[in-house]
């Protein structure tokens, strides 16, 4: 029996000003009380992650505590997000300013985000298709 393994490596981060704005001109975004997710999809083979975090949203430690549980919900959620066309996506999570909230709400936050980006993109791609097909 082979398992997957819930890593995050540097394959799966996102990294740049220019990726993130890439990530964000794409205009797929699902706001939430503490986060917001932006996604694009990839042409890779996995899922990746980017969190941004402004100084407003608190001290540096508390910034750093903040990112932390993202990316651990990140890696715990990974294999659970769709991995059909359009998928995999690059993701980019923006902070707003709130108090640490529990794990278990950041990794629900991020999978309900998910899971609505990715029927906006299926959407898109079919609307796509469409046009495409009616263009012929």
């Amino acid at each position: 029996m082979s398992e997957t393994r819930l890593t995050f490596g540097k394959s799966k981060r996102l990294r740049g000003r220019g990726v993130f704005k890439e990530i964000m001109d794409a205009r797929a975004r699902v706001d939430g009380p503490a986060i917001a997710v932006h996604a694009r999809p990839n042409q890779g083979s996995t899922h990746r992650l980017g969190i941004s975090i402004g100084r407003r949203v608190g001290s540096a430690a508390l910034r750093n505590r903040i990112k932390r549980l993202i990316r651990e919900a990140f890696r715990l959620q990974q294999h659970e997000f769709p991995r059909v066309h359009p998928a995999p996506y690059d993701l980019v999570v923006v902070v707003r300013q709130h108090e640490p909230l529990a794990l278990l709400h950041y990794s629900t936050a991020l999978s309900d985000a998910v899971k609505r980006l990715h029927a906006t993109w299926q959407k898109r791609a079919t609307r796509h298709h469409a046009d495409q097909s009616k263009d012929s």
